[in-house]
């Protein structure tokens, strides 16, 4: 019978603090400080998943023990170190906190401690994710870790330091173990998959590394996934269908598809990844971040970092995001976002995807702000690259589109339209408007672009005149005209049935009018005030 197969992350477990993966500034100071006798009682490894914290704790427990240590170093030959590795020496104890986290395991830990090792010369508590510990369990560890015996040494391991009460926190030295970046990753299962004979290309070994996502761990355990399909020679189209991810060619092919308007060419692509049985959810949050990665490009002029990717890897989102404007990315991840928000509640999440699809190629059919800057960034890098459009289909339609009514009405009224000061002590109940939704439905169908101005605005009846309160200047700039508020006005007017006046202001805007009225008011009261009290002083006389 062949023996017991041992997955790849336990069998290839670092021996050593050289063996550690991206973690050089925590082995260094360790290993210094047991070289140099400079050992505390209590350590704590604060970092996320598969970053090495437990496997640091146990080189380090080997290292403070060896019979022959080499630059703070275990030898893992001497009988401690076998010792402890093969489980026969019990002066290292290791206990899981998620599952052991009563206040009675470690009131066991406080009455063991007291006892002098066996066979080393130090006894190591490993504590890992010792966040979970109960708060009387941290009150119990508290007392131990404040005088502990002299032969007693304490290594706490948590992926959520902050939980962890200050007291406790206070009495450990504190190591930050972090993500581990691509490259390290990449190296090291090359290595890996050479020694067990796992044949992978380059690029497969750099998908898998990224898929690990700063954890050495995660990224051991989808090889062994992947190397357990036997194939020859793994490749990317392979890692992708065993892991069940989009392929990042189909990413670049949608964001090309995207970048040119072509829908048809992105909703085959995305229609082609849906029906292999891949999750519409995981489709668009793989795209969100791959916009993600090209507004990085877009925002840093070396982004490899901010990625965490191979500089080739990295070299190709630069080249697809010169295709895009920072406005068009923008927008993507905007929409990208609320077709995930909405995939999440639909029966069938396949037509969100396909929405996403159209609203990203087509942002034209889109009333949002975020749509209109992405096509003007569009026409921006038109007007860069020397691109002039000479040929404009409906030009009626277009100019009805984009400007407003009373810009091409010639039946607006010219005069303009006097603004009255607000009178303090005649205010008018204020409410909000009833029909300010169907008007703005009407303004919607007449003018797209007036429509974009005043969705964001709020309608306040006061009176016969019904306030628009206008968040963006631009926007007030437009509609706070004579002709503008003209035609405002004879719109509410006929939705209404009654004559109403239109009035706009800048968010805020009224309410400091309003204050400067009653400021003047006020003073005008107090001086007619102080006129009838010298008028009756003088009668006196």
């Amino acid at each position: 019978m062949s023996e017991t197969y041992q997955a790849l992350y336990r069998k290839w477990r670092p021996m050593t603090f050289d063996d550690i993966v991206g973690q050089k500034h925590v082995s260094d100071t360790l290993k210094t400080g047991i070289a140099s006798g400079r050992i505390a009682h209590a350590y704590l490894f604060c970092g996320t998943r598969g970053t090495g914290k437990t496997s640091t704790a146990k080189i380090f427990s080997r290292a403070v023990n060896c019979l022959n240590p080499q630059d703070g170093e275990p030898c893992n030959q001497c009988d401690v170190c076998r010792g402890i590795l093969d489980g026969s020496i019990l002066d290292v104890y290791e206990m899981d906190a998620a599952s052991n986290r009563g206040v009675e395991n470690i009131r066991d830990i406080r009455d063991e401690v007291i006892y002098t090792p066996a066979g080393c010369t130090y006894k190591v508590y490993i504590i890992d994710e010792v966040h979970m510990l109960t708060t009387e369990a941290f009150n119990a560890l508290l007392k131990t870790l404040e005088e502990p015996p002299k032969h007693a040494l304490f290594i706490l391991a948590t992926t959520e330091p902050h939980k962890i009460p200050a007291t406790v926190l206070s009495r450990c030295q504190r190591f930050d173990f972090r993500r581990i970046g691509v490259d390290d990753i990449a190296q090291r299962l090359s290595k890996i998959a050479e020694a067990e004979g796992i044949g992978a290309t380059p690029d497969a070994i750099e998908l898998v590394a990224e898929l690990g996502d700063g954890s050495m761990r995660d990224a051991l355990s989808l090889l062994d996934q992947c190397a357990a399909f036997g194939y020859d020679k793994l490749t990317t189209t392979q890692v992708t269908e065993i892991v069940g991810i989009a392929d990042p060619k189909v990413l670049f092919a949608i964001a090309d598809s995207i970048a040119k308007g072509d829908a048809k060419g992105a909703l085959l692509a995305a229609d082609g990844f849906l029906n292999q049985g891949k999750e519409a959810q995981n489709f668009l949050e793989e795209l969100t971040m791959h916009f993600r990665s090209l507004l990085l490009c877009k925002s840093a002029s070396d982004p490899a970092e901010l990625l965490e990717r191979t500089p080739e890897a990295a070299a190709k989102f630069q080249k697809q995001a010169e295709t895009f404007s920072t406005e068009q990315i923008l927008y993507a991840i905007e929409v990208l976002s609320e077709c995930l928000a909405q995939a999440k509640w639909m029966a069938t999440p396949q037509v969100a995807v396909e929405v996403a699809m159209v609203k990203l190629c087509h942002p034209e059919y889109s009333t949002e702000p975020s749509a209109l800057l992405a096509r003007i960034g569009v026409l921006e890098k038109k007007l860069a690259r020397g691109v002039v459009t000479t040929q404009i289909e409906a030009p009626v339609k277009a100019e009805e589109e984009d400007t407003p009514p009373w810009a091409v009405s010639e039946e607006q009224p010219e005069t303009p339209v006097e603004i009255a000061p607000p009178a303090p002590k005649q205010e008018e109940p204020a409410e909000v408007w009833e029909y300010w939704a169907d008007a703005l439905q009407e303004v919607k169908a007449e003018s797209k672009l007036l429509y974009a101005f005043m969705s964001n605005a709020k309608g306040i009846l006061r009176g016969s005149t019904v306030e628009i309160e206008l968040s963006n200047k631009m926007a007030y700039d437009k509609i706070a005209t004579p002709k503008g508020l003209a035609y405002l006005s004879n719109l509410f007017s006929t939705i209404s049935g009654k004559t109403l006046k239109a009035e706009a202001f800048l968010e805020g805007e009224r309410q400091e009018e309003q204050a400067k009225g009653n400021s003047i008011f006020d003073l005008a009261q107090k001086k007619d005030m102080l006129g009838d009290k010298l008028h009756i002083i003088q009668n006196q006389e």
